[in-house]
């Protein structure tokens, strides 16, 4: 089994906790951001696994990177960045049905935005098995052109690249410029991975076997569609399928999308793509984002390869 090496946005997700005065409201902090989640997922699991990423040399910079070491993610890859660049952090509210919206609080320009093509060397791909980045690192410079150097570095060293597209539409000045930015990592990408919601500002459809073959038609050999209560939908140019959900108790679906990408790509890591693999990978992804929404915090109910296997043979 190889390394996961996961590039992007780590934010500090902001909880409601007791209500200690009349005065006084307490908050709950969690370290998250979908690329940090994917890796401490696959370190649970028992893959090796690294982040790249930028955060300020303040205190929820310190209080994430102990969280990533503390799961036995490298962090060689990582940057700090002086004030007044800051560590973004990102206010959650939970619905009843365990569904989340989130307001950011980030300095302009935040910290992660930050990250350059020149902080991303060769060296922390060595012995990646995958490549995963989505398109938050998109939106701005320098980070835009560091996501396409190590998409660059992967192809030129034969890594498989996972997008996971997790496109949050009210940080994009619009539809056009996410489009935009998101197609060209498209062509450069081994595994495409996208929720249900997201294909209609993307691609154009919400038929999913239909966005499911633009992506094919362009060369990717492997889509994903993570259907949230529904399962997961995958394809390939010879196959095609679905994988029905798991019935848990929702408490916060924070990072269910990431412990899904990750519990895949820890069972594709070395193998090839055919369809019992395939098939069996979305599986075990579905699996482990159902067990990510039985706790509040992105991180908190990343299962761990042991829980995993007795979820699943449950």
């Amino acid at each position: 089994m190889g390394k996961i090496v996961a590039l992007g946005e780590v934010v500090s997700d902001i909880y409601r906790g007791e209500e200690l005065s009349e005065v006084e409201l307490g908050f709950v902090a969690r370290p998250g951001g979908a690329p940090a989640n994917v890796a401490v997922a696959a370190s649970r699991l028992g893959s090796e696994a690294a982040f790249v990423g930028s955060v300020g040399e303040d205190l929820f910079g310190d209080f994430i990177l102990r969280a990533l070491e503390s799961e036995g993610v490298g962090t060689d890859g990582v940057v700090r960045q002086k004030p007044p660049t800051r560590t973004s952090l990102a206010f959650v509210e939970i619905d009843a049905t365990g569904d989340r919206a989130f307001t950011f609080y980030r300095s302009s320009p935040a910290a992660d935005e930050m990250l350059a093509p020149e902080d991303v060397t060769e060296d922390l791909l060595s012995r990646a098995s995958f490549v995963n980045f989505g398109s938050i690192p998109l939106i701005r410079e320098p980070a835009r052109s560091a996501t396409h150097h190590i998409a660059d570095l992967a192809q030129r060293s034969d890594v498989p690249v996972a997008f996971d597209v997790n496109f949050r539409e009210h940080l994009w000045e619009s539809r056009e410029a996410a489009r935009e930015a998101v197609d060209p990592l498209l062509d450069l990408s081994t595994i495409v991975k996208l929720g249900d919601d997201e294909l209609s500002p993307l691609l154009g459809t919400e038929d999913i076997e239909e966005a499911a073959g633009v992506l094919l038609d362009r060369g990717v050999p492997l889509v994903l569609v993570s259907l949230g209560p529904e399962g997961a939908f995958y394809a390939t140019q010879d196959f095609s399928g679905d994988v029905p959900p798991f019935d848990v108790e929702v408490m916060d679906a924070t990072g269910a999308g990431d412990a899904f990408l990750a519990a895949v790509l820890v069972h594709l890591s070395g193998q090839p793509f055919d369809e019992e693999g395939v098939r069996e990978a979305t599986l075990r992804g579905s699996a482990a984002g159902a067990l990510a929404c039985t706790a509040y915090g992105a991180m908190s109910a990343l299962p761990t390869k042991e829980e995993l296997e007795r979820f699943m043979a449950g």
